[in-house]
């Protein structure tokens, strides 16, 4: 019973980059100490910020600055301290470079993790590494049950919180390839064992296991499927992989759906380079940036200016850009002759059972594809309601950015970014679990 056990006044579901985010937020806000008292954080690994994304064998879409804002001149000492130690200046020597290879972000993350520990421990939090929530049940009293497994030693019990932040990550799950369509068949069908996800390109040893797969090939034709970062950042992944792959002219065809877009700093940067291709709607009202959350950054920028030969860049001969048009004969032409096909079609959140009062699963909007929360954070459930005292936060969760926080009017999907969730978005879910918490009170 609720009366019988101490109820937590908010659990967060998750402590790798996207959970730590909602502490670095409130660090850098002075609400840490507030946030932690009554704070329950369960997490899978063995410690806090790692994530999945050191795991990664390519740059950033981010700058080392980015990086380093979690920490520097944080009002927190040992958290500033971290931008001057090893990991904060092993970032801090890609600072003019196109990002910073996500092996050497870990670190950083990650004692950037232990140090949030101890500071929100200090200040009354539980910290819960190496378990997992299986479920979340919201009862009738208004608080929320959830199923905590030990995954060394398998046991479980319950935590009882008002609110819970869900910041469990995403993926490419397999079962959407099944339906995936492309060009008006299934991918499937079109591509057979041919078959792989980006997201297995991209971490570390993708790329040889992709060597290993084309090594009888002379001349290896592949295609990529997807027009978001994932997708340029895959093709520039196989141009630079080292021992080289044997690509010939075109050997690499990207097919997407909606046209690639560079970003600006301004519509006069733009200008100064020919670029023209954008309108009003496109320049976000906030920051004066042309295409803030469409366009592409730093190294798949470079790779988009490069094949739309702008300003006087000569494309990379070994790609190929072809733009599906609905039922596109050639397009399936491509991804039927390809030795190898990447599908780069985004995120789906991790799933979490979620359930009712009585034990049935409560259907999610990201349960049908829709995004998982609203322009507030919340969790939204199937007919597009936010569920009560339900937050998230992080990759494919689907937050689109909103009022002072810019992004253009023409902007459509979702915007993912650590320097947003250790900012703004992390901040928006603090003030209102310190709200909530006042309204408890109250």
């Amino acid at each position: 019973m609720a009366g019988m056990e101490r109820v937590a006044e908010t659990l967060i579901v998750g402590g790798g980059p996207a959970g730590t985010a909602v502490l670095t937020a409130a660090s850098k806000n002075g609400a840490l100490e507030r946030l932690a008292r009554g704070l329950v954080i369960v997490e899978r690994d063995a410690a806090l910020g790692g994530g999945r994304l050191g795991r990664y064998a390519i740059t950033s879409d981010s700058t080392a600055q980015t990086f380093l804002t979690a920490v520097a001149n944080n009002p927190h000492p040992e958290l500033a301290a971290l931008a001057d130690a090893p990991a904060g200046q092993a970032v801090a020597a890609y600072r003019d470079a196109l990002g910073v290879p996500l092996a050497t972000v870990g670190p950083l993350l990650r004692d950037t993790g232990a140090a949030l520990h101890r500071v929100a421990e200090r200040h009354g939090a539980t910290v819960l590494t190496g378990h997992e929530v299986q479920a979340i049940r919201r009862d009738g009293d208004g608080l929320w049950r959830a199923r905590v497994v030990d995954l060394a030693t398998g046991e479980s019990h319950q935590r009882i919180a008002r609110n819970i932040v869900l910041a469990t990550g995403g993926h490419q799950p397999l079962d959407r390839l099944v339906t995936q369509r492309v060009a008006g068949e299934r991918l499937i069908d079109l591509a057979g064992d041919r078959l792989l996800q980006s997201d297995q390109v991209l971490t570390l040893g993708g790329f040889e296991q992709v060597a290993d797969l084309l090594s009888a090939k002379r001349a290896p034709r592949i295609a990529v499927i997807g027009g978001s970062t994932s997708a340029l950042t895959t093709v520039a992944l196989l141009l630079k992989g080292n021992p080289a792959l044997p690509l010939g002219a075109g050997a690499i065809t990207l097919l997407h759906r909606r046209p690639l877009r560079p970003f600006y700093y301004s519509v006069e940067a733009a200008h100064a380079e020919g670029f023209t291709d954008f309108g009003a709607d496109d320049i976000c009202p906030v920051s004066g940036f042309v295409y803030r959350l469409a366009g592409f950054r730093l190294e798949a920028r470079d790779l988009v200016l490069r094949m739309l030969g702008i300003d006087g860049r000569a494309p990379d001969p070994r790609v190929a850009l072809h733009r599906i048009d609905g039922d596109d004969a050639s397009a399936r032409r491509i991804v039927g002759e390809a030795d190898l096909v990447i599908a780069a079609l985004g995120y789906r959140p991790r799933a979490l059972t979620v359930e009712r009062v009585d034990g049935t699963p409560l259907a999610l909007a990201a349960d049908a594809g829709k995004p998982m929360v609203d322009k507030h954070c919340r969790v939204v459930d199937a007919g597009g309601a936010a569920v009560p005292g339900l937050y998230g936060i992080g990759l494919a969760a689907g937050f689109v950015p909103w009022g002072k926080l810019g992004g253009e009017a023409s902007f459509v999907g979702q915007a993912n970014g650590l320097w947003l969730w250790q900012n703004d978005v992390g901040l928006m879910i603090v003030d209102q679990l310190i709200c909530e918490r006042a309204r408890a009170a109250a």
